[in-house]
């Protein structure tokens, strides 16, 4: 006799490895712990982010991490990015927000959903800019922005606050070398200061399966979180309050 779905479900959540994570940091960070750890709004009695959150562990060293069958689809797609000429690099979205909106309006949907208004409105992306933390981008042969990913670090883990590649460009790898790059970049921050220990992308319930497909492949693995604050000297100056889920 076969289980019920819900059950089914119910049993692979419970049967998730656990994590403990403690965040700090400023307002948006903080803004961040309440988005996880608020009532869901269909399971009343879990928190929001706490069953099935997207956390890649962030490994100290990053050679070690890209090796390995597991990460076979990872190298291919981002040496296919790499011939075709691009390049990965910090990104200053103040300078380019034309190249944002570009990729923004490259799609009509993503995911299987319409684009979300905010997104396609260039005085929201602008404010939004503005008040965002860490931006790294994947550029082509030319130089402009194809793909971007903006991350907050609070404490021990780091939060993606929004993630976009230009559609016309997908099919060359570009989302791979982005989160490669990321990888990358915040093992070197994890082995300079001793933090974070985790890349925090959201759920692994509600994603699409091809997005769930790219999160197992870039690294990613669904967790029971427990989530806790630490309050910190200097904690709680800034106003901004982050998204608690990009595109």
């Amino acid at each position: 006799m076969k289980r019920p779905r819900l059950l089914t479900e119910a049993l692979e959540l419970y049967r998730l490895p656990r994590v403990a994570i403690e965040m700090s940091g400023d307002e948006p960070c903080r803004v961040w712990y309440e988005i996880c750890t608020r009532r869901h709004r269909r399971w009343r009695v879990i928190q929001n982010k706490a069953w099935g959150a997207a956390l890649l562990q962030i490994p100290e060293h990053f050679d070690d991490f890209l090796r390995g069958p597991r990460r076979s689809q990872l190298r291919r797609e981002m040496n296919r990015a790499l011939r075709y000429g691009y390049t990965f690099d910090r990104v200053d979205p103040a300078t380019r927000l034309d190249e944002i909106m570009d990729i923004h309006r490259s799609a009509q949907e993503r995911q299987g959903r319409p684009m979300h208004p905010d997104y396609l409105d260039q005085e929201k992306v602008r404010r939004f800019l503005e008040r965002s933390a860490e931006w790294s981008g994947v550029f082509d042969s030319a130089g402009h922005l194809r793909a971007y990913f903006g991350f907050r670090i609070c404490g021990c883990v780091a939060t993606c606050e929004r993630v976009l590649g230009h559609a016309d460009h997908l099919d060359s790898g570009i989302m791979y070398l982005l989160q490669a790059g990321v990888t990358r970049e915040l093992s070197l921050t994890r082995v300079a200061t001793g933090g974070p220990d985790w890349l925090f992308y959201d759920m692994f319930s509600g994603a699409s399966p091809g997005l769930r497909q790219f999160k197992r492949w870039t690294g990613f693995e669904p967790y029971r979180v427990s989530w806790s604050w630490r309050e910190r000297a200097g904690d709680g100056l800034g106003a901004a309050r982050p998204e608690s889920q990009g595109q």
